[in-house]
This record gives C-alpha cells, structure tokens and sequence, in this order.
C-alpha cells in the first residue's frame, strides 16, 4: 500500500494568512480612500493566492495524492521543542513589542531564538541580536519614521 502524502501542515501558513488578510482588511476601514484602495487591492492578492493554494490541496486530496494528516508539523519529534520555543518567542516578541518598543522587544526575541535553535557563545549571541536590533532601529526607526512602538532605546536615541 502506498502511504499518501501529508498535505494537512501545508494548510498552516495559507490559513495563517487568510486570518492576517481579515486582519489587515479590518485594519484599513479608517484610513484615507487611497490608501484603503491600495489595502484592499494586496489584501485581494494575497487572500486569491490563497485560495490558490488551497485548490491545489484540494484537488490532491480529491485525486487520492494526499490525505489532510499533519505528521510534518510534528516529527521529527527531536525539533518539536525548538518549534514550539520559536512559536512562543513570537508570541512574546507581539506582544512585548508594545511594552519595550521596536529594538530592544526585537533585540530579546533574536536572543531567546537564537538560543533555542542551538547557538551558546554568547559573543555570537549578542552579536547577531544586537546587529538585526540595530539594523531594524536604523531602517524602521531613523530613515522610514515607521510607525512601531517606541520603547526605552528610541526615547533614548530620540
């Protein structure tokens, strides 16, 4: 017998971006009309790639190619720590971003991610956290005037 393919974990990020779709159209309702027109126009791209993406799983579960199983999304169970520690580390960097700002909150969770995937020298560490840190602040923060949350380093750097 032919073990057919897993085809339930690549549901993961279509759906995770079906609902950051929903996220993003809510999120323009108060802006100005072109920049909703320009919202709703990468909103309706994303949410038809989307669909894309699930005709394809369907028609391979239909042909019999696939079954909707999830077996990637757990084994190699030796990593599933590490991808539960990174699931987390995001979780803790949305919602600490309001809390410390853009760099310090950006800073922590390369840090804590670094670490769960292996990496112990603490000048690596530090280093690779501190350079994407810096490199955000100096990108969103300076030159863009993006629209983050500032905590103690921009007040600071401000």
């Amino acid at each position: 017998m032919v073990r057919k393919e897993s085809a339930g974990a690549d549901l993961v990020i279509p759906l995770l971006a079906l609902a950051f779709a929903a996220y993003f159209f809510w999120s323009i309702v108060d802006l100005v009309w072109e920049a909703k027109a320009n919202g709703v126009v990468i909103g309706t791209v994303l949410v038809a790639l989307v669909l894309v993406q699930l005709a394809r799983i369907g028609l391979r579960v239909v042909r019999g190619e696939a079954d909707l199983r999830t077996d990637p999304l757990w084994e190699p169970r030796d990593v599933l720590g590490k991808r539960i520690g990174m699931v987390l580390v995001t979780i803790a960097f949305i919602v600490l971003l309001q809390v410390l700002g853009l760099t310090l909150a950006l800073f922590v969770a390369m840090a804590a991610g670094l670490w769960i995937m292996g990496v112990r020298k603490p000048a690596r560490l530090l280093a690779i956290s501190f350079g994407v840190a810096a490199t955000a602040y100096l990108l969103f923060i300076v030159a863009l005037d993006a629209g983050f949350p500032h905590g103690l380093i921009e007040k600071i750097f401000s």
